[in-house]
């Protein structure tokens, strides 16, 4: 798993890729998560237009990220959910919980 980010106006932006199965790089990404969180980060979208897969540790890691962000005032989008990933989120119903567009540029307009 390997991600990118980039700003888009207040919006910071994170592209993921690869499989989201927890492990030290999913670690690395949360960790770095909080460290914009705690630098006042307030919107985040989460881009899994590249994920090919995310399994139960994965998801654990990105609800911990989530719960700080919301915690502190903010909140996270996701966007491109797609095949096996869009299925998890069903599954475990937290498309009743988190806030999913089809694109990026819908998840960074629902913050204004």
């Amino acid at each position: 798993m390997e991600f990118t980010e980039e700003a888009i106006g207040e919006v910071k932006v994170f592209h993921l890729s690869g499989k989201i199965m927890g492990g030290p790089e999913t670690g690395e990404m949360c960790d770095h998560l909080k460290e914009q969180i705690a630098a006042g980060t307030q919107s985040l979208v989460m881009n899994f237009q590249d994920v090919q897969w995310i399994n139960s540790s994965g998801i654990g890691i990105i609800i911990s990220c989530l719960t700080t962000l919301r915690n502190r005032g903010g909140d996270v989008r996701f966007a491109n959910l797609h095949g096996a990933t869009q299925r998890y989120f069903e599954i475990t119903k937290l498309e009743k919980v988190v806030k999913i567009f089809d694109n990026i540029d819908e998840a960074v307009a629902s913050f204004t």
